[in-house]
């Protein structure tokens, strides 16, 4: 079963796409070059299956790791198998993968942000705060106290200049600040105070965060859903 989806996942790759992921600065060393809408498509052949994930995962090929995040049961994944999988990944966009399709939908999500956030791992710090960059906005009932716990760790790590973790966090508190008004009022007022830090991967991500923050069209748009409610 193993050896047939990865001769699959090899008949779905083109030297195009092995060449672009590359250009995205994606670790290319165990790929075949497979579009993720691809790997989507076979994973809705397949439905959920965690031991073929898990198998899949120990290839260590990049496209089935990727399709092992879509497919594994999030019921059935344990914190362990989240730490052991997340010390695995060698690439931007399988932690993305990872966070978005998996970790934001177990039980453990909270407590792996607080956890990874402050890890050295470049991978395991990115999976932090890109998992909390998911969740927030994945989560319609999470509320402004569940997630004011999140700039801390933000503030804490906003000096980390690793381009992977700095994006990351510059997502995490564009996301957080995309949510409601209120929110959007206390990321605006944490990018100010990173931005008035020494520190120039603080400067830069505050520049960003307050660049898609205060446009109108979104103001505008926080400010209509705040009065509807």
């Amino acid at each position: 079963m193993i050896d047939q989806l990865l001769k699959q996942l090899e008949e779905l790759s083109t030297a195009t796409n092995k060449r672009q992921m590359a250009k995205l600065g994606i670790n290319i060393s165990n790929a075949y070059g497979v579009k993720v809408e691809d790997i989507r498509t076979m994973s809705k052949e397949i439905g959920r299956n965690h031991d073929l994930a898990i198998k899949l995962w120990k290839t260590g090929n990049h496209e089935a790791r990727i399709l092992a995040t879509i497919i594994a049961d999030p019921q059935s994944t344990d914190i362990d198998l989240l730490q052991d999988w997340v010390m695995d990944i060698n690439s931007w966009d399988l932690c993305d993968q990872f966070c978005n399709n998996l970790v934001t939908n177990t039980e453990h999500v909270e407590l792996l942000i607080v956890d990874w956030c402050i890890q050295d791992e470049t991978f395991v710090k990115r999976a932090g705060f890109s998992t909390m960059a998911v969740y927030v906005i994945k989560n319609p009932e999470l509320r402004e106290k569940d997630v004011d716990g999140y700039f801390g760790l933000i503030l804490n790590e906003c000096w980390d200049k690793r381009n992977y973790v700095r994006k990351a966090v510059s997502w995490a508190l564009k996301n957080i600040g995309k949510k409601d008004i209120h929110l959007n009022r206390k990321a605006v007022r944490i990018a100010k105070q990173m931005k008035e830090d020494n520190l120039k991967p603080a400067k830069a991500t505050a520049s960003e965060v307050l660049k898609e923050l205060q446009t109108p069209e979104l103001l505008n748009k926080l400010k209509a859903k705040h009065d509807g409610e």
